[in-house]
This record gives structure tokens, sequence and C-alpha cells, in this order.
């Protein structure tokens, strides 16, 4: 089994995303994502995808018991899969990746002795990941009390050079829309060590990386459950996309989505034959805490030829540098602070 979206080499077709709209003497070119028509029949949140010969493998945090797999075919029907964490116990935010010391599952589980959650990860025992070996802690700095809120949800990704980078959501503080994004490098996989700074700010989370190329970075998330745009008499959480040239330094994450539904923790990896992005992702309202997994397409489209131009032609642009300033933006009384020069949809600079 190999991750697709981890490992890019074998990807011919070069692509950087635009960050805002980008406006041409032809057309406007942006990011669009649409569901699936498919029913899936699976519950949870924190999906992870694997593209396999016989399908998607579909890990996802549904229940008390911790993580569950599916296998799903292209026309969305899923069964399930045998599951075994070992020692482990419970585990959740289970993600994948090939490391230097081989294929190994990352996942937040809380240690009974201390009550900490904390990022753990654990060699996969078959191909297929669906047995896990002796977990280990990944680093001291990745847990909390198993009380904290708004953290977690890693996602390792594998660097050109062949070490390991955590993606992981923080909370510096309490409060709504506070959370920050915190990376974290490894070269073994197993111990790793804080990257200075921040990755992004403002409240976003739930990251997933779907490019990880040099020059050619492609992020896809959400925004926190305090930074939620009200639909009604309840709040939804959306999904963004965000550019880099280093997997550092990031560009203001673009709206992907309305507020007719909930949409959080997004997962997916690039189909050739399609030119575009598959995503899975946990769809529902944290007020009524019932979310299903839905499938999506994510392509750039040309609003001014009615979409779905692909991936190819997405206008190259230059993100901004470790100088950027982060400015303040509100959209009635939400506040998010943002690294770069734009706020995104619906926001106005304060």
């Amino acid at each position: 089994m190999q991750r697709k979206r981890r490992i890019t080499a074998t990807m011919c077709l070069a692509m950087l995303a635009t960050l805002a709209t980008t406006r041409t003497t032809h057309a406007v070119v942006e990011w669009e994502l649409t569901d699936d028509p498919v029913s899936l029949g699976m519950s949870g949140v924190s999906p992870h995808v694997e593209k396999t010969a016989s399908g998607d493998r579909v890990w996802r945090s549904d229940g008390p018991s911790g993580t569950v797999v599916s296998i799903c075919t292209e026309a969305g029907v899923c069964t399930a899969e045998t599951f075994s964490t070992g020692t482990s116990g419970p585990i959740n935010d289970v993600s994948i990746a090939q490391s230097p010391s081989g294929m190994r599952a990352y996942f937040v589980r809380v240690d009974p002795n201390t009550n900490l959650k904390a990022v753990y990860s654990a060699p996969c025992n078959d191909a297929n990941c669906l047995s896990l070996g002796t977990a280990t802690l990944t680093s001291t700095s990745m847990q909390v009390s198993m009380n904290a809120k708004a953290w977690g949800v890693p996602d390792p990704v594998r660097l050109a050079d062949g070490r390991i980078r955590i993606y992981i959501v923080e909370s510096p503080v309490d409060g709504r829309c506070t959370e920050k994004v915190a990376s974290y490098t490894s070269a073994d996989g197993i111990s790793f060590t804080r990257d200075a700074g921040w990755r992004l700010e403002g409240g976003y989370v739930d990251t997933e990386m779907l490019r990880a190329k040099d020059g050619e970075w492609l992020m896809i998330m959400a925004d926190g459950p305090g930074c939620a745009t009200a639909s009604g008499a309840l709040k939804v959480q959306q999904l963004f996309v965000s550019t880099s040239t280093d997997g550092l330094i990031w560009a203001t994450p673009q709206l992907l989505t309305s507020t007719d539904n909930g949409r959080l923790d997004p997962t997916g990896y690039f189909v050739e034959s399609q030119n575009a992005f598959r995503i899975y992702y946990a769809s529902g309202r944290s007020a009524e805490n019932n979310y299903t997994i839905k499938r999506a397409t994510l392509r750039i489209k040309d609003t001014a030829k009615g979409g779905g131009v692909g991936i190819t032609t997405t206008p190259k642009v230059t993100t901004p540098s470790s100088k950027s300033k982060t400015i303040t933006c509100v959209k009635g009384k939400i506040t998010r602070k943002v690294i770069g020069t734009k706020c995104p949809a619906g926001f106005k600079k304060k």
C-alpha cells in the first residue's frame, strides 16, 4: 500500500493552487468542491483515506471503541473491515504514512495511567495497516490533558528527503477561534521535534496535506467550531484550501464551501485519471453531534467556461514570505487573524 497523496514524485501534472480568486485577462480561476452522488453509509469523524487496489480504505473515529475501518468501492459501497490496535486500546484520529522505519500509523490515545492524551505512532503489522504493533509516544510536547479541547488530529507528511512532518492543531489559550496549527519533524518517523513558529493561525483545524512537493504544497482544512458561521439557529464549520512553497509558510486559506451543511475533518488523494483530488470529510453540525462521512471531488474550475477544467491550468502564484504580516479580519462578531494581505471570503480587514 502506498500513500499517493504523500509521495508525489510520480505525479506528472504540475499544479500550484491559487489562494484567493485569481483574475487573468480571460477568466477567473478558483477551487471547486463538489459532493459525489454516492451514499457511503458511514458515520463518525476524523476520516483518513488510503487508495488501494481493492478500493478506498477509510479509517475513522466512531463511538467509544475508537477507530473503525471500511473499504469502499468506486460506486461508494463500503464494507467494514477488522482493525486491531494491539495493546493500545481505543485510538482516534488515525492517519498513515511511509516513514524511514516503515509504514506507520499516527494517532491520538489517552494513557490510562496519566490521563494525558498524546500523539503516538505504531508500526503497521500488515500491508493494509489493519493491525498495529506497539505504540510509541512521538514527543512529550505533543501531549495534553485528556480534557483539553480543540487539540490533535495529527497529519503526518513524508518530505522529499524521507523525513516525516506532523501537522497538529494546538490551543495555546482558551477561547473561541484561537486554534493554531503547529508542526513537528522527525528523521526516523518515531521521535519528533517541534518546528519553530506556527503554520497557520486564526482558528483553522483538521489540516490534511494533499500534495507535499518542493514548491507545490496543497493543504485542505476546516475552520474551528468557535469560528463556524451561523446557519439558522446552528453554526457550521466549512472547508478551506491553502498553498505553500515549503510546507512551513502558508498563504491565506481560501473558502471552499457554504453554510448549507457543516463540513470538517477532510482527507484525500490525487486521482490522475480525473485530474482532481478525491476528498472524504465528516458532515454535520457540532450542536447536533451526529456526523456522517461524505465523498467529494476537488478541482480547479474556470468560471468563464462553466467549470471542470481540472488543475493543469492553475496560474502560478507566490506564497507570502516569512516576513508576511498577520492581519485581523472581522465578520459580524467573529474576529480572525490570518497570515497575508487578504481576508477570507465574507470577512473585512479591521
